[in-house]
């Protein structure tokens, strides 16, 4: 049988990254010009495969962490926004739960989690032969194994049972392996999670940053504990985020995490580098030496009058959560701060004054350009326009920088902000979860506490909430104002209830697109057919059969 991947000729893609600083690290280099034999010989060699080896990963559009087919797809599954018909077909089946083992957007994510653990393993097999000092070579290794760890911890978490592989793909026969276990892939996670944590740094130096730290490894150690529901290792492993040799925090001014301006600060565990490298007008460009590094997200969500593609609204259910509790007497806002950053809207009707937005746009301008757009929702979605007025996605966008088409593709000036992929924030929420379900209600209580007053929120006393149903309670609701559109909703959606009638009845009540037709098979995408035609041992998750 012909192999489908034709990166497991040895250097697909190579990076430069030897002596290089951040952005630098991005920078490709001509594949074809090395040999197997010729390449595996000093650092510099194993720091551009390293770099190759998050690649997959990144691109601007089709990584997971990519505008396009990860945070796009992956966020439409949640309660907190509405995915405007009408767009790619694909997302529209994803977001409708009407996606199928065809699905091209969830086949392009999965082949490129398998072309990054084909070149972790490669690296970890190639290795030794590298003339490299002991301690170095050592935390190399840990850096790979985060890397696999992480493309692992996507893959149980989005597909469940999948193919395990730890050695690189050499023949035919070797790519042909079963699915395994949901239990073996969380096994493996586990483990890769903990050896990065021993082996990595706590922190990179200047021109390192945005590279794995132990920080993020037990950061994503502690997030998988949860996704187990093992509470008592998840509090342990969350627990020494706080304490040194970390030095995490949460930032004062909440929408510094989503813009240029304060990139790598305090609350960052894991940040995604984009920078102003390749051709901006070749998103589509995966790989190749001139491919785009920069930030494509708010072309996605910006209104049209800001030049965005405009291809979600936030949900009902997302606004109500947002205004159902008022800041204290006296507050310079009436409503949560982080509504501020998240949402943009008339605010004369919640009893403010009016803000403008980009190059100085009335909030009615921005929501005229995109009506056309908005129409397609309807009548399958009902969009609450009355209740509390009209709202739009500020989060994402490049609002923040108040000039004309921030949001245009063929802007003269695309996004370069990072993408803080696990901030500290999230770190405290789940560790507040995690110390509810352990009994320690004062601890939740504390680290809930810490989120609501950077929000500009009062504090909740142990009689506001005096048992885990009332922690968890507002837990949930902290983790969706805080984390709204970040990659996390459905995930917390698929843990917290557990049965697909609970979550298709919670889903309904929120008016969740696609809800009426939502089935436990939901819970997990489908193995990709290309991966079943190719790989002769896969097979079908039981859900999908």
């Amino acid at each position: 049988m012909k192999r489908k991947y034709r990166y497991i000729a040895t250097f697909t893609l190579l990076l430069a990254a030897a002596g290089c600083n951040e952005k630098e690290f991005l920078t490709q280099n001509d594949p074809n010009k090395v040999t197997d034999a010729r390449f595996w010989k000093d650092e510099s060699s194993v720091l551009s495969a390293l770099a190759a080896t998050y690649s997959p990963l990144r691109p601007s559009l089709y990584g997971y962490w990519g505008s396009f087919t990860g945070i796009q797809d992956i966020n439409s599954l949640g309660d907190d926004v509405f995915t405007i018909p009408g767009g790619e077909p694909a997302t529209w089946g994803v977001a409708s739960f009407t996606n199928d083992e065809n699905n091209s957007d969830l086949n392009d994510v999965f082949n490129n989690l398998y072309k990054g653990i084909h070149r972790a393993n490669l690296l970890l097999s190639k290795i030794e032969e590298v003339k490299l000092d002991a301690a170095k070579k050592a935390q190399y290794i840990a850096e790979t194994k985060f890397l696999r760890g992480l493309a692992y911890f996507i893959l149980a978490s989005n597909w469940g049972p999948v193919p395990i592989r730890t050695a690189p793909v050499e023949t035919t026969d070797g790519y042909a392996v079963p699915c395994g276990t949901k239990e073996e892939v969380w096994k493996l996670v586990i483990s890769d999670f903990t050896e990065a944590a021993a082996g990595l740094p706590p922190a990179r130096d200047a021109k390192e940053k945005g590279r794995a730290t132990s920080g993020a490894a037990l950061a994503y150690l502690g997030k998988s504990y949860m996704f187990l529901e093992d509470y008592g290792k998840a509090e342990t492993t969350l627990d020494l985020l706080s304490k040194p040799p970390y030095a995490y925090d949460l930032v004062s001014n909440f929408e510094d995490n989503f813009t240029d301006k304060n990139e790598y600060n305090a609350e960052s565990v894991f940040e995604w580098t984009f920078a102003p490298l390749g051709d901006q007008y070749g998103a589509w460009s995966v790989e190749s030496p001139n491919s785009p590094m920069y930030n494509y997200l708010p072309q996605f969500i910006g209104p049209p009058s800001a030049g965005g593609w405009f291809k979600y609204v936030p949900s009902n259910y997302m606004v109500r959560e947002f205004v159902k509790e008022q800041r204290p007497a006296g507050s310079d806002t009436k409503f949560d701060k982080r509504m501020y950053a998240s949402l943009m809207w008339k605010y004369s009707v919640l009893g403010e004054a009016d803000a403008t937005f980009y190059d100085n746009q009335t909030f009615e301008r921005m929501w005229t350009s995109a009506i056309s757009t908005i129409v397609r929702l309807h009548p399958g979605t009902q969009l609450d326009t009355v209740t509390y007025g009209r709202f739009l996605i500020r989060k994402g966008t490049n609002a923040w920088r108040n000039v004309k088409d921030a949001d245009n593709y063929w802007g003269a000036t695309p996004s370069t902000a990072n993408f803080r992929v696990f901030r500290f924030a999230e770190v405290l929420l789940l560790r507040a979860e995690a110390a509810a379900q352990n009994g320690k209600n004062g601890k939740a209580l504390d680290d809930i506490n810490r989120i609501r007053r950077r929000a500009g929120l009062a504090d909740k006393t142990g009689a506001d909430l005096p048992g885990k149903t009332d922690l968890l309670k507002e837990i949930d609701h902290q983790k969706l104002l805080e984390l709204f559109f970040e990659q996390n909703r459905v995930y917390d959606l698929r843990r917290w209830h557990k049965t697909a009638a609970e979550l298709s009845q919670v889903l309904k009540a929120r008016e969740k697109q696609g809800a009426n037709v939502f089935q436990a098979k939901h819970y997990v995408f489908p193995i990709p057919a290309s991966e079943l035609k190719s790989n002769p041992k896969a097979r079908q998750n039981s859900l999908w059969q």
